[in-house]
């Protein structure tokens, strides 16, 4: 029997191999993206459905390398070109051995390393005050894509929908420049991940470019395709996972392929297995439900901090908005509600809310400004909450105010307190001793 490590098998935070799960309709589309000369692509996504994982594991079945640059808010483009510049140093400066060697041929290495002593030389003084170039006028985009081609690699921009606008147009012209290139270099591809949901605003496309860009939407997972994540580790560390718990763990993870990963790694946290088990291992209610615990405690610092972003009054109103949308919103199960439902939900308790204060506040409610709170699914039409912990933080947040414990005494001391306010003394003692017997 194999040995294999918990934290190799569930991997929350990195790529899933080992319990890596093909999804046949994106695969297929991937691959064929891949595989057509020239065809650059665009991959995106909610964050944690899967989109790096599918990417990095389909990449290893494709191409024997790849440089990947991964994108930060306020980053400029130039700063992208240079980041995969230093990156390529390995393919021209390195010696590469084993059954398959790469050869770069002897004219682009020695463009490269003249340009490289450039880069690394490239300082000016002016007026007395030194400055260093980011890039240098000789890395063009051009030059960038000769030198990826020569490698035989492709170049794999991760979160590119983090740098402005203005920059992100930039990339549309690199990808036509990689498109004419590849005549040249079969391999030379541009891959741009964005954890968003159309693929329109990763990329603004020059028009030439709309036909020659390939759009892979990475859907939030099945509960059947979270369901064999769980299958895969639960063979190969040799653990008896109930179906009701299976159940319990793919509702959670509402289509998130990294919170299944996170409950899964915090069960066997709970039971201390760390790898394999010699003998079969029966998991129980008692592991997930610590696990989930786990799971709620880690997150708890980022939860309020989620939830003090989406509900920060930012102007004065007669409603506040984010906190009545939201309180509905978390009545509805996981799968989420339709904007008419949520705005129903809403009259059940403030008749007077208008239907436009909902439609404006839903898309906010998904932006980065808000905490993210939310995710669409364009295809059902539904909001829902974006991570599912979320949605069990909120039923807790929006109850009603209670005693510390549900202390019996107390309770009945406020619900006195509140009754004298609207009834006459008599009346209250009356219905205040009903109520206790």
């Amino acid at each position: 029997m194999n040995i294999y490590q918990v934290n190799t098998v569930f991997t929350p935070s990195t790529p899933a191999r080992i319990a890596f799960v093909e999804r046949k309709s994106i695969n297929d589309k991937l691959v064929n993206a891949l595989t057509t000369l020239g065809k650059q692509i665009v991959v995106y996504g909610h964050s944690g459905s899967g989109k790096t994982t599918l990417l990095v594991n389909k990449l290893n079945q494709v191409y024997e390398s790849h440089i990947t640059t991964r994108c930060m808010k306020g980053m400029k483009f130039e700063q992208i070109i240079l980041d995969a510049f230093d990156q390529l140093a390995t393919f021209f400066t390195s010696e590469r051995t084993g059954a398959q060697k790469k050869t770069i041929s002897a004219e682009i290495s020695a463009s490269y390393l003249a340009l490289q002593s450039k880069v690394q030389a490239n300082e000016v003084t002016e007026a007395g005050t030194k400055e260093l170039r980011m890039v240098p006028p000789q890395l063009t985009g051009q030059a960038l894509g000769r030198f990826i081609g020569a490698s035989k690699s492709c170049w794999v921009l991760e979160d590119f929908h983090k740098i402005e606008e203005s920059e992100k147009s930039k990339l549309s012209q690199l990808m036509k420049i990689f498109m004419d290139l590849a005549d040249e270099y079969n391999d030379l591809k541009i891959i741009a991940l964005g954890a968003v949901d159309t693929a329109r605003q990763v990329v603004d496309y020059d028009p030439e470019m709309r036909n020659r860009v390939a759009e892979v939407r990475v859907d939030l997972m099945s509960e059947s395709e979270i369901m064999d994540i769980i299958a895969k580790g639960e063979q190969v560390l040799n653990l008896i996972i109930p179906l009701k718990i299976k159940n319990l763990i793919a509702r959670y993870s509402n289509g998130l392929a990294s919170v299944c990963h996170h409950l899964c790694l915090y069960m066997c946290h709970a039971e201390g297995i760390h790898e394999t088990c010699k003998t079969p291992f029966t998991m129980t209610k008692v592991s997930f439900e610590t696990a989930l615990k786990m799971y709620a405690e880690e997150a708890s610092d980022s939860i309020r901090s989620t939830f003090d972003k989406a509900l920060k009054v930012r102007r004065k109103s007669a409603f506040n908005n984010q906190e009545i949308i939201l309180r509905a919103l978390s009545t509805f199960k996981e799968r989420g509600a339709s904007r008419i439902e949520i705005y129903k939900k809403i009259q059940e308790t403030t008749p007077s809310f208008p239907e436009k204060n909902t439609s404006n506040c839903l898309p906010k409610l998904l932006t980065q400004e808000y905490g993210e709170i939310l995710r669409f699914d364009s295809n059902s039409g539904l909001y829902s909450f974006s991570d599912p912990i979320f949605r069990a933080f909120a039923l807790v947040y929006f109850r009603e105010e209670l005693p510390p414990n549900g202390n019996l005494s107390e309770i009945m001391k406020q619900l006195t307190m509140e009754l004298k306010k609207h009834f006459p003394r008599e009346n209250v003692r009356v219905a205040i001793h009903k109520v206790s017997k």
